[in-house]
């Protein structure tokens, strides 16, 4: 019986590994084969789902053979020898892993007569795509006669990873055989194997009666055409068109409309331009995702006469695209946009005005921002903060100063805090004088933002002279968190002091009152000790709540003697508060010092919650003060469950102390 000469090639590398084994390597020289021996043995019992230990031993052991031709091929050949074994299926299967890092020539043989074990087909294969040279091939191609069904799917997958150029007359018979599994797996093989035969073989399987070959036979036809050089015989653009006319499904066809467009050479913009005044909105989509590639800034011009007539979701597809050109070529296309009747269109579009938009833009998006809500109306307002320039600000400025609407310059007012505009400041303080109480406190809302301390002087001005309850609000918080802006914690509060001082009107006062509890300069507190002296009054009111608010401990005592002495049960219930909270705020105290205030906390407290609030700080001084006092309450059946996590909490610290 004659040989092949594939058969005689092998039976000749073969014997060369033999010959050529016994001599010294690197690798084996230095004993590089005792481990490689040692990690078979532990292999001869290895089962994947147990125990990965003895495998990755094994890898380990292969791959420090593999720094030389010499050990690898001892490598080879010791695993060669492993596969002719008993050895279990899960330890054959992972000899095939490694075999594809070192095999070569004379592993083939062994590895072809797997391709027809149902068990040990895949990991033959999966050794033999990696081994060089025309041997596996010709392995792969012979067991196509022997193979069916799943075991010929996986060898015709494996000629395709190869991209064996020799399948592809045995690959276009299964392709137009009854088998469809088989088909669609010899047409996308005959895609990785690329090439003008292929692609022809391909292109007559789209005459398929069953979908899924046609589908397959397709797509690979188009991945042929993405690797074909424009001189072969079947051109990319031939392919794209055939695909077209097959009546291709949506997916393909827009990726042979994209083809065809960077297969058309100089007649790409034309294509394009086809495409896009078709009216298939696939043809349209490819032709929107192309023309970065096809159209120079300079030439943009030809494509935007064409948005208005597409439909609305091509329309939002060309307005992101033509967002990536300068301004001055597309802004004209993007703001008739802006007039549309879908609100996603208009969206798309001022979010296309952040990139190409100007001074010019400022009044459109203003007014969409007044008279829009939900989405479009955020959209409006974060293009109008974001776009670029110093002549944007200007323009914000300008229209801020000119006879819009209260809605309108509300938006701009909002726009110059976003945009962090520091130079609109004298523009707000002007519209504190606006007729429109909402426009004024949006006013005050962002001079927080942009405002310095040097206005501190002309909101109180405006305090003296607000009678709405929210303006006044606005107006007290905008001047505390500017004078909060001056670094110096002492004298934040000097120049509301010094009004406070002069003023004589109660309401006046106790909105300055209100100012510098909010401020919490600690220089403040004699002046609020002296409004507390005073008779019942709106300024009273106001002092004792901005001690019980204030932000340190420093007024620690006055809020206890409040609680002691207030006869306002609202003041004295303030008070209590502020004092449990302020205690929390001294946490390296000595923690029975701490304990001892609390317990007279608790004592003056007649209402639960009150109460409650001593137990939740207890736990920040952990003692056996604090242990005591909280299980003292276990039996109150208004607080036993907060007793009882109090006493939790600091028994857990005493132990870790």
């Amino acid at each position: 019986m004659r040989r092949s000469f594939s058969q005689s090639f092998v039976a000749l590398a073969s014997t060369l590994v033999i010959l050529t084994a016994g001599l010294a390597s690197p690798a084996a020289a230095q004993g590089g084969l005792k481990p490689l021996e040692a990690a078979l043995k532990g292999l001869a019992s290895f089962k994947a789902d147990i125990d990965s230990a003895a495998y990755w031993k094994f890898r380990d052991a292969v791959l420090a053979l593999r720094s030389d031709q010499a050990g690898r091929t001892a490598a080879e050949i010791k695993l060669l020898d492993f596969l002719k074994t008993s050895a279990p299926l899960p330890a054959k299967m992972a000899v095939c892993r490694e075999l594809r890092l070192v095999g070569g020539p004379a592993s083939v043989p062994v590895l072809e007569r797997f391709l027809v074990d149902k068990n040990m087909s895949d990991p033959g294969r999966y050794a033999l795509e990696e081994i060089p040279g025309p041997v596996p091939d010709q392995a792969l191609l012979r067991a196509l006669g022997k193979t069916s069904n799943d075991l010929r799917i996986g060898v015709i997958s494996s000629l395709g990873f190869r991209k064996t150029a020799d399948a592809v007359a045995p690959l276009a018979v299964i392709l137009a055989a009854q088998n469809e599994k088989e088909a669609v797996a010899a047409a996308y093989a005959l895609g990785r194997i690329g090439g003008t035969e292929a692609a022809g073989t391909l292109i007559k399987a789209f005459a398929s009666p069953k979908p899924a070959v046609r589908e397959a036979a397709m797509s690979s036809a188009l991945a042929c055409a993405e690797t074909m050089e424009p001189d072969q015989r079947v051109a990319p653009l031939r392919i794209a068109e055939a695909v077209l006319e097959a009546g291709s499904p949506a997916s393909i066809r827009l990726a042979a409309a994209g083809l065809k467009i960077s297969a058309s050479g100089d007649n790409a913009r034309a294509s394009l331009l086809e495409l896009l005044k078709s009216k298939d909105e696939i043809f349209q989509q490819a032709a929107i995702a192309k023309i970065r590639d096809v159209f120079p800034a300079g030439d943009i011009g030809q494509v935007t006469p064409f948005l208005p007539d597409l439909p609305a979701d091509s329309r939002i597809r060309l307005i992101a695209v033509l967002a990536g050109y300068p301004g001055d070529l597309v802004r004209p296309a993007i703001l008739k946009s802006m007039a549309g009747s879908q609100a996603e269109e208009r969206i798309a579009a001022m979010k296309a005005l952040e990139s190409t938009g100007d001074a010019t833009v400022v009044p459109v998006l203003a007014e969409t921002a007044a008279r829009s809500t939900g989405a479009e109306q955020a959209a409006a307002r974060s293009t109008l903060g974001l776009l670029k320039g110093r002549d944007v600000d200007e323009a914000v400025l300008a229209l801020l100063s000119s006879k819009s609407s209260d809605a309108v310059k509300s938006e701009l007012i909002l726009a110059a805090g976003e945009r962090r505009m520091f130079t609109a400041k004298s523009a707000l303080m002007a519209q504190l004088g606006a007729p429109s109480v909402p426009l004024r406190v949006q006013s005050l809302k962002v001079l927080k933002v942009i405002g310095t301390p040097s206005d501190i002087p002309g909101l109180l001005q405006h305090l003296a002279g607000a009678k709405d309850e929210n303006e006044r609000e606005e107006t007290e918080n905008a001047a505390a968190v500017l004078a909060r802006k001056i670094a110096e914690p002492i004298g934040r509060a000097n120049t509301v002091k010094s009004r406070l001082r002069a003023e004589t009107d109660p309401d006046r006062k106790a909105g300055l009152v209100r100012i510098l509890g909010k401020i919490g300069d600690d220089s403040s507190l004699p002046d609020l000790r002296r409004e507390i002296a005073v008779p019942e009054t709106p300024v009273r009111d106001a002092a004792v709540r901005a001690l019980a608010d204030w932000p340190t401990a420093e007024a620690i005592e006055d809020v206890f003697d409040l609680a002691k002495s207030a006869l306002n049960e609202n003041h004295r219930l303030l008070a209590l508060r502020g004092f449990i909270r302020m205690t929390a705020l001294r946490k390296y105290r000595i923690p029975e010092y701490a304990v001892s205030d609390l317990r007279l906390a608790l004592e003056m407290a007649r209402r639960p919650e009150e109460k409650r609030l001593v137990l939740g700080v207890l736990s920040e001084f952990p003692c056996s003060a604090a242990l005591t006092l909280a299980k003292s309450q276990l039996n109150n059946t208004d607080l036993a469950a907060e007793a009882k996590a109090a006493v939790a909490a600091i028994e857990k610290k005493l132990k870790t102390k």
